[in-house]
């Protein structure tokens, strides 16, 4: 299996996507299963990219005949943007969180807070 050491440029599906494209630094998540991110993934085929057919496909987020968001949670995380941003900055709160836990108890401790990321707009999708 080839593992991909560098950044990945994550592109919207959409042609009309109103944001830069994401450099994701591959490289720093490695401490992390790569089930967390690539839950499908059986440990033996190769991976796919998370737009493949039948994962996050949808370049726009699901409406129901009259124009509102389905309310389906399986449907609407299909749309490419609500998965990454469900996943990567739910991630990213999630370890806040814990970090200010860790910080609140004032215990002296030799553990290291986990690093973060960003949880912001332009922190991941920086103005071209």
């Amino acid at each position: 299996m080839c593992v991909p050491m560098g950044d990945i440029i994550l592109e919207a599906l959409s042609a009309d996507a109103k944001r830069a494209a994401v450099t994701f630094p591959h490289a720093a998540h490695f401490g992390y299963s790569c089930q967390q991110c690539h839950h499908t993934w059986d440990r033996t085929t190769p991976v796919t990219g998370c737009s493949a057919t039948g994962c996050h496909d949808m370049a726009e987020a699901p409406k129901t005949e009259d124009g509102r968001p389905v309310k389906d949670a399986m449907l609407q995380a299909r749309y490419f943007k609500n998965a990454y941003h469900a996943m990567c900055i739910g991630c990213h709160k999630a370890i806040n969180k814990e970090n200010e836990k860790l910080q609140a108890t004032r215990m002296p401790t030799d553990q290291k807070m986990a690093g973060s990321g960003p949880t912001g707009c332009i922190q991941c999708h920086p103005k071209e």
